[in-house]
């Protein structure tokens, strides 16, 4: 039985919201490109192929609109309002925030691979299908956001792979 656009929606409106906020760092803004997303998934549905890739297919239809969303407007940094990411405990509330700034601050291409990857889950081969990039030029950029967040963070539970993933997107 093929998968409908309504099964997609719930399965994956929650990841595809977060990785747009991250992105573009206003809720009203990925709440719109996470519609849009779903608008293109029912136009497109039927020539979709590759139902095991679904994740995969939803990720790249939000890239593309979220480039479009860009390439539309004059480029201002994204800051990630924090009272639209799930609560954090308090003891982690600083650090929360200066992920946040941190994240805001890096390179859109790294950022993008590091939400991918990071947060969101995807192998570097997902995120390279997703980016339209090479599997070795992800391993890259998600180094550099890395080092970069290290470095804005000076912290050292960040350097735990684990604690990234503990921060909801």
């Amino acid at each position: 039985m093929a998968t409908t656009p309504a099964e997609l929606f719930e399965r994956h409106h929650v990841a595809i919201y977060r990785y747009l906020l991250r992105m573009v760092g206003s809720r009203e803004t990925a709440e719109e490109l996470t519609q849009d997303v779903f608008l293109r998934v029912l136009k497109g549905i039927d020539s979709y192929q590759e139902k095991d890739r679904e994740r995969a297919w939803l990720f790249r239809i939000a890239r593309n609109l979220r480039c479009d969303h860009l390439r539309q407007r004059q480029r201002q940094p994204p800051s990630t309002p924090l009272d639209d990411v799930e609560p954090v405990e308090p003891q982690r509330q600083e650090l929360h925030v200066g992920l946040a700034r941190a994240l805001a601050e890096l390179a859109d291409d790294d950022r993008e691979a590091f939400v991918l990857g990071e947060i969101a889950g995807f192998s570097y081969v997902e995120i390279s299908v997703i980016c339209e990039a090479t599997p070795a030029a992800i391993r890259s950029r998600i180094y550099r956001a890395r080092l970069a967040l290290r470095h804005a963070l000076d912290a050292p539970a960040f350097r735990e792979r684990s604690f990234v993933r503990g921060i909801h997107a």
